[in-house]
């Protein structure tokens, strides 16, 4: 809820920016494509008409202005007759009332866009052809009219694009800090019960109850924070040469002084399997190894064997197996076990069993799981 919540919360950030983009590029084209002043060119032509010894004389330049920016001019006297004309054409009357003028002045004569010059003698009217120019309110040349439209369809587009995609970017974002605080929270909190646990499992005798309920504490805030870096990818691991043989026998040196005689342990390295390496964060390797003979000491209070082997495969892998003899579960639990690892799902062996397998998803091994109820459980993973 709150990634749809913040997702929709950019979208509109986002939308009411391209508004505001968008109407800039819209004058933009209009500043850019409608270059003509109209005011200034209309006051020019006027300049260049005389009145004198009761006619009206035109300098010859006037026709520059005629055929580049407008179509023809008249003008009209206090009594709205037409005194003047040049290239009047023949749907204009030769005579107007005020209310002729008011109306013109504003809008069209006869569907001529027109405009205006008050001068001493009268009124200047100066006009365009029919269908040049879109005036109203505003006004806008055919030429801009033309530019936006040919912009409007990638105008589209682009905000089309940005309006699905920078709000993507931007949840991300927020999520990716989100976590990254989530991260530093979990991992300051890890390293404040590490102390205090340290201090406890050092004051316990060996193989006390309470040296073993410390070390399943530590177990459950290393996964803890494991999980969270693996899921929201903030984590930092190495990439370095690991021998797997050499590892395996440290870890069980490891279980077998901490454990025994409850539990039984056996490890069998076959001599071709000796030399098998992969590349990948040694600690995530050690967590996922921790996290199966766990599994199997965790489930099996009243102690079991656990027997773990290492043998080549026939594609130049090896297989790490780790299987013990106690309770299991059914082929149920088992088939939801071995299925597709989601964001909400906690496997039915915990959160030890859900960090497995995203390491495993990681580095790109294949792990299963099998077992019979109260006969065995199994871990394979092809390495």
């Amino acid at each position: 809820m709150k990634k749809i919540t913040g997702y929709i919360f950019a979208m509109l950030m986002v939308f009411f920016a391209l508004i505001v983009i968008n109407l800039g590029v819209f004058c933009y084209l209009s500043l850019s494509t409608d270059t003509h002043d109209r005011a200034g060119s209309v006051e020019k032509v006027s300049e260049k008409i005389v009145y004198s010894n009761g006619e009206y004389i035109a300098d010859p330049s006037i026709s520059d202005s005629f055929g580049k920016h407008f179509s023809f001019a008249m003008i009209i006297d206090d009594n709205g007759d037409v005194v003047w004309e040049y290239d009047k054409p023949e749907d204009i009357p030769n005579s107007f009332t005020i209310k002729d003028v008011a109306s013109f002045s504003r809008w069209y004569l006869n569907d001529h866009p027109v405009y205006t010059w008050s001068r001493d003698d009268g009124l200047l009217v100066v006009g365009l052809s029919k269908n040049s120019t879109w005036k109203y309110m505003v006004e806008l040349s055919i030429d801009t009219l033309s530019a936006i439209g040919r912009v409007i369809p990638f105008v589209i587009i682009i905000n089309v694009l940005i309006l699905i995609f920078v709000p993507i970017l931007i949840t991300r974002k927020r999520i990716a800090d989100r976590e990254r605080s989530r991260t530093e929270w979990i991992a300051g909190v890890s390293h404040d019960i590490r102390t205090p646990l340290s201090i406890v499992m050092g004051s316990a005798e060996k193989g006390s109850v309470v040296e073993k309920q410390c070390l399943k504490m530590r177990n459950l805030i290393g996964n803890l924070n494991t999980e969270n870096k693996l899921d929201s990818g903030t984590g930092k691991w190495t990439d370095e040469k690991i021998v797997i043989a050499p590892l395996l026998r440290d870890i069980m040196c490891d279980y077998i002084n901490t454990y025994e005689p409850e539990y039984k342990f056996e490890l069998l390295i076959d001599d071709k399997a000796e030399a098998g390496c992969i590349r990948a964060d040694v600690t995530l390797i050690r967590r996922m190894i921790d996290n199966l003979l766990n599994n199997a000491i965790v489930h099996n209070e009243n102690g079991c064997e656990i027997k773990v082997s290492l043998v080549p495969t026939n594609r130049g892998k090896v297989k790490l197996t780790i299987r013990d003899n106690g309770k299991g579960m059914d082929s149920q639990k088992i088939k939801n076990l071995n299925a597709r690892i989601k964001s909400n799902y906690l496997p039915e062996h915990g959160l030890g069993i859900r960090v497995v397998k995203q390491v495993a998803k990681k580095y790109r091994f294949r792990v299963r799981f099998s077992s019979e109820q109260n006969r065995y459980f199994s871990s394979e993973i092809t390495i």
